[in-house]
C-alpha cells in the first residue's frame, strides 16, 4: 500500500491513479474509472488531486457530483489524505459557496451557471458519471460546454460502478458519449475476494411481485402500475422479511412509490419495529438524522423511494429487501450495493438479499452484470431459463444463474419458482460435462498478443474453449506448461516451445472424458479435466 497524508492508499487505488495518467497520457477525450461499492472512488479522486497538484502547483481542480453528501464525503476523505490541500465546497444545501478554492468540491446543481465566474478549470473528476444523460441541454452539457470554452485542453475523469445509462447504453461507446474509454476496472468479485466488500447471500422466499402485463415508460416499469401490484404482496412481504431477517441487525427496503414506501413503513412499525420512509423530497437534515440512527443502531430499517442508492455509506445494513422491480442493471447494483460494505464493528459477515421484485432473475448475478446493448441496435430475441426464470439470449443453453441445461429442442416454460438465486457468480454451483470430441487450434491473439493453442471440447450441447499458453513467458508459460503436464499420456517428456510443436505432439495427450465448468456468462469457465484412464 502506499501511504499520503494520512490515509493508506491499496495497490489498486494506486494503479487507478496510475493507468489513469497514462491513459491521459496517450489518449484524446476523457475516461472513465470503473470502481464500485466500496473500492474507495473518494481516495482515487483525492490521490488524483493531490499528484496533479504536486506535479503542477498551479492546477486547478473540481470534482462535481450529483449528491450534497457525496460532496462532504469527498471533501473528508481529500483532508484525510491531504490534510493541507487547497480546498473548498460549493454546495448549496449545506450553505457553502466556496467559489475561489484552487480544489473545489461542489454539486452540478450549484454550479452549473457559474462556469464563467468559477473561471480556468484543468481537471474535472466526476463522482457517480452515470447520472450524466448524453443530451446537450442538460446542467451538466451546458457547464462542462463553458467550462471548455474557459480552458480548451480541460481534462475529465469520470468515476462509476455502473458505467452505463438505460437509456443510452454504455457511457464509453455510441454517438454523443462524453467518455471515451476505460482507464481502470475495479472487480467486484476481486473486492470481495480480498476482504473489502461483504459477500450477498439469499434465502428462498416464493413470494414474489408479478409485473406481468405493467407497461414499460421511459424504458423502465411504469410506476403507477408498477405502484399497484407491489401493493398486491406488501402485506406477505413484510411478513416474510421480518421473519427471514429476524438475526439482521439493520435493514434498508427499496420500493417503486411513496405510496409503497407508507404502506411498507406503517406494516413494519405495527409489527414493533422501527422504520422511517426516505424519498428524494426528504429533507437533508432529516435524511442525515435517519441515517445515523440506522448506524447507531436506533433504528431498524428504512424504506427508500428513488434515492439511498448513491453516495449513502450506512456500512450496518445486512439485510437488503427488493420490493422495486426494475429493468435497470445498473440501479440494481446500487441497491444492493448498499447491504455491502464492511461493518466489523456490528459482527457483520454478509448480507442478505430477500428479491421479492426479480431482479437476480432478471438480470443474474450482481458480480456480473455487464453494460447493455447500445440503444437502437434492436431487442435481442431471449428466453427464460424454465428453471429460475433468468432472461437469457436466445442461444444461450446452460443458465449461467442456476446451471439448468437446456436441450436443444426443449422450449423454455413458464413455471413460478422460489427466489434463491445465487447473488455471487462464486455461488453457482460447477457443473460436470461429458466430453464428445476434442480439437485442438491455433487461435491467433489480437491487439500484439501472443497466438494460443485452442483447446475446444464438444459436450452434448454445446462446445466449451480453453486457451493454453504455449509462447508466453512468466506466470502464463508456467500455466501452460502445467497444463500440458496434466493432459499427457506419460511424465518424462519436455512440454512443447511453440504452438506448432505441440500441434505435432497431440498424440501424447490423453482424452478428456469431462469437463466441469462454471456456467457464469457467455463462456463458462472450465475449472477442472477429467481423462480417460
Amino acid at each position: 500500500m502506499l501511504t499520503a497524508g494520512k490515509m493508506r492508499l491499496r495497490d489498486y487505488q494506486s494503479d487507478a491513479v496510475l493507468k489513469t495518467w497514462d491513459w491521459l497520457n496517450e489518449n484524446d477525450g476523457a475516461p472513465i474509472i470503473w470502481a464500485p461499492v466500496g473500492a474507495g472512488k473518494s481516495i482515487i479522486m483525492a490521490e488524483m488531486m493531490r499528484q496533479a497538484c504536486d506535479d503542477y502547483p498551479d492546477t486547478r481542480i473540481l470534482m462535481l457530483t450529483h449528491s450534497a453528501e457525496l460532496v462532504m464525503q469527498n471533501h473528508a476523505k481529500l483532508i484525510g489524505l491531504w490534510p493541507d490541500a487547497p480546498a473548498g465546497i460549493f454546495a448549496a444545501s449545506h450553505g457553502k459557496r466556496d467559489l475561489s478554492a484552487q480544489i473545489m468540491l461542489g454539486t452540478i446543481q450549484s454550479v452549473w451557471k457559474r462556469g464563467y465566474d468559477i473561471g480556468r478549470v484543468d481537471l474535472i473528476l466526476i463522482d457517480e458519471a452515470h447520472t450524466i444523460s448524453r443530451k446537450e441541454k442538460t446542467m451538466w452539457g451546458r457547464f462542462l460546454k463553458e467550462c471548455g470554452r474557459c480552458n480548451p485542453e480541460m481534462r475529465i475523469v469520470g468515476l462509476t460502478g455502473t458505467p452505463w445509462r438505460l437509456d443510452s447504453g454504455s457511457l464509453v461507446e455510441g454517438d454523443g458519449r462524453m467518455f471515451h474509454g476505460v482507464s481502470f476496472k475495479i472487480g467486484m468479485d476481486f473486492l470481495i475476494e480480498k476482504g473489502f466488500l461483504c459477500p450477498v447471500i439469499t434465502k428462498p422466499t416464493a413470494l414474489r411481485v408479478d409485473t406481468t402485463g405493467v407497461k414499460k415508460t421511459a424504458g423502465d416499469f411504469n410506476i403507477g402500475q408498477l405502484t399497484r401490484v407491489v401493493d398486491d404482496v406488501t402485506i406477505a412481504a413484510v411478513d416474510d422479511f421480518m421473519t427471514l431477517g429476524a438475526d439482521r441487525r439493520t435493514w434498508m427496503i427499496f420500493a417503486p412509490s411513496v405510496e409503497n414506501a407508507e404502506h411498507i413503513s406503517t406494516a413494519v412499525r405495527s409489527r414493533g419495529q422501527g422504520c422511517a420512509v426516505v424519498t428524494a423530497q426528504t429533507p437533508a437534515v432529516e435524511r442525515d438524522k435517519i441515517l445515523q440512527a440506522m448506524r447507531d443502531g436506533v433504528l431498524r430499517s428504512a424504506v427508500s423511494v428513488g434515492t439511498l442508492t448513491t453516495g449513502v455509506d450506512v456500512p450496518p445494513v445486512d439485510l437488503i429487501v427488493g420490493l422495486r422491480p426494475t429493468l435497470s442493471s445498473s440501479l440494481v447494483i446500487q441497491m444492493i450495493g448498499r447491504g455491502m460494505r464492511l461493518s466489523p464493528d456490528t459482527g457483520k459477515t454478509d448480507c442478505l438479499l430477500l428479491d421479492y421484485a426479480g431482479w437476480l432473475r432478471q438480470h443474474g448475478p450482481v458480480d456480473l452484470i455487464q453494460p447493455p446493448a447500445p440503444p437502437g441496435s434492436g431487442p435481442a430475441p431471449v428466453k427464460n431459463c424454465p428453471e429460475c426464470e433468468t432472461l437469457l439470449p436466445i442461444h444461450v443453453m446452460t443458465c449461467p444463474t442456476c446451471g439448468y441445461v437446456m436441450m436443444a429442442e426443449e422450449k423454455p416454460k413458464e413455471r413460478p419458482k422460489a427466489s434463491s438465486l445465487a447473488a455471487l457468480s462464486s455461488q453457482i454451483e460447477p457443473v460436470e460435462v461429458p466430453v464428445l470430441g476434442v480439437k485442438y487450434s491455433r487461435h491467433a491473439g489480437r491487439d500484439g498478443k501472443k497466438d494460443t493453442l485452442r483447446v475446444q471440447y464438444s459436450g452434448p450441447i454445446q462446445s466449451y474453449s480453453k486457451f493454453i499458453p504455449i509462447e508466453h513467458e512468466g506466470m502464463a508459460r508456467y500455466m501452460g506448461t502445467k497444463w500440458w503436464a496434466e493432459a499427457r499420456r506419460e511424465v518424462g517428456s519436455m512440454p512443447p516451445q511453440t504452438i506448432n510443436e505441440a500441434l505435432n505432439r497431440l498424440d501424447e495427450l490423453r482424452v478428456p472424458s469431462s469437463i466441469v465448468i462454471i456456467p457464469v456468462g457467455k463462456y463458462p469457465e472450465i475449472k477442472a479435466v477429467h481423462y480417460e484412464q
